[in-house]
Formats: C-alpha cells, sequence, structure tokens
C-alpha cells in the first residue's frame, strides 16, 4: 500500500491513539489533538505525562485513526527539550486553544511525541 498523504489528514482536529497498556497489556485508546508533519505525526499531552504516553514510552507500536484513515506507527517520546518546544509550537500554530492556553502556562511543559514509521492498517 502507499504512504498516507499526511497533509490530507490535517483537515481533522482529533485523531483516536490506541497504545498497549504498560501494566495490562490491554488496548488503550484516547481521543486527541494532533498536528500532521512531513512524514510523521506529532502528538502532546500534559506536563504529567499522561498515561498514553507512557504507554507509548513503554510499547511505542500504537494506531492512529484520523477521519476513516487508519495507521500504525512507532511512538517516540520527545526527551529533548528544543524538540519538544518545536512540537509544542505546532500546536499553538494549529489549535486556537493551544494558543490561549499559553497565557495561562498551557503548552510549555507538556510532553511531546512524534509517531513516525507510519503505514496503513
Amino acid at each position: 500500500m502507499s504512504a498516507p498523504d499526511l497533509a490530507r489528514l490535517g483537515r481533522h482536529w482529533n485523531c483516536r491513539l490506541t497504545t498497549v497498556g504498560r501494566r495490562s497489556g490491554e488496548p488503550r485508546t484516547v481521543t486527541i489533538w494532533f498536528a500532521p508533519g512531513p512524514d510523521c505525526i506529532y502528538l502532546t499531552g500534559g506536563p504529567e505525562g499522561p498515561q498514553w504516553s507512557r504507554n507509548a514510552r513503554a510499547q511505542p507500536e500504537v494506531q492512529l485513526q484520523i477521519g476513516s484513515t487508519r495507521l500504525r506507527g512507532r511512538a517516540r517520546v520527545v526527551d529533548d527539550e528544543s524538540e519538544a518546544a518545536a512540537i509544542r509550537r505546532r500546536f499553538t500554530e494549529r489549535y486556537l486553544l493551544a494558543r490561549l492556553s499559553r497565557w495561562f502556562g498551557g503548552y510549555s511543559r507538556s510532553v511531546a511525541v512524534v509517531v513516525d514509521r507510519l503505514a496503513p492498517d
């Protein structure tokens, strides 16, 4: 199958991310914002490290559903602060609420995740 057209997926505002529970081994699905990159999908979450990001760190193979498109990929929790800040900026450019939340400290320390090696699921 061909590589997904990530730019086309940008018309959607949310994605469904499925990780494998790090303790239970069971699928765990959340609906979250995303930002398409050139060959990856960016995700962010609270600074406390939400469960989905902890699961992705422990078991990086994840699934995404964006609109009717289903993808599988490999998640990487970003530890480099400059890379994480660049990802957060993408979200403040894409989402008005993310921009507004920066006034109150939002999107300044949130966990950043890159999902790459994307393939149709």
